[in-house]
């Protein structure tokens, strides 16, 4: 805990230094009655700002997955405004207004993206539970999650295991919850080496009256890698 909070003091710390540091830069540079700011300065000043907002339209866009077209109405109806009224509360009330009754109200919803790969695993263990992105989520739930993404059974699932962990029952408990719900080929994955589970094709799953019955247990073969190969 201590050395979190040394850590979580030194990320204020130089985020602090950092911001103070920028804003007082100009006035360091250009202050005092016998100082000009430069004239190429001045021109840049009229167009850096909305090459900054059109930079982050394009990257706020670009990391969506929309169900229909409609939810960028919000984006045009915010330019629209903003070019017409040039009031920049208007506009953004406006374009945020829109935006929420199209997502909430329109069935627009977003349709997240899953990473699974070994560089960027959506699924990750910290001493704190397991997280599916940057929700904490139960591990029975991790294979309705995925499904509800359409990943393959076959797929390999990374997870990335928090270097501070030590105990591996939970990650091995997820594991096996994902190889008791098809998807064989989990994948716990460190700084020093990962860890897989084969199980292979599991047996048919018999449903009855008195529920469902899982399939019979099957030996788990544990190999170690490197997690460059």
């Amino acid at each position: 805990m201590g050395d979190e909070i040394l850590y979580m003091l030194g990320v204020i710390a130089v985020g602090f230094t950092v911001n103070f540091g920028l804003r007082a830069l100009p006035f360091v540079l250009f202050g005092g009655r016998d100082r000009r700011i430069p004239t190429w300065i001045d021109r840049t000043s009229g167009f850096i700002s909305p090459v900054i907002i059109a930079g982050l339209i394009v990257y706020s866009y670009s990391g969506s997955a929309w169900r229909t077209p409609w939810p960028y109405l919000a984006g045009i109806v915010t330019i629209a405004l903003q070019v017409w009224k040039r009031n920049p509360l208007v506009s953004i009330v406006a374009g945020t207004a829109i935006y929420m009754l199209l997502l909430n109200c329109c069935g627009c919803a977003t349709a997240r993206t899953v990473e699974l790969d070994a560089a960027h695993p959506s699924v990750r263990v910290s001493t704190q539970g397991v997280l599916f992105g940057d929700e904490f989520v139960e591990p029975k739930d991790v294979p309705e999650i995925l499904e509800d993404f359409d990943v393959p059974h076959e797929r390999t699932i990374h997870i990335l295991l928090d270097p501070d962990v030590k105990d591996l029952r939970p990650a091995r408990f997820l594991m096996a919850t994902l190889s008791r719900a098809g998807y064989t080929r989990p994948v716990l994955v460190t700084k020093r080496h990962a860890e897989s589970v084969n199980i292979g094709k599991p047996k048919k799953t018999v449903y009855s009256g008195s529920g469902r019955q899982g399939a019979a247990s099957q030996k788990r073969t544990i190999r170690y890698k490197k997690a460059g190969e």
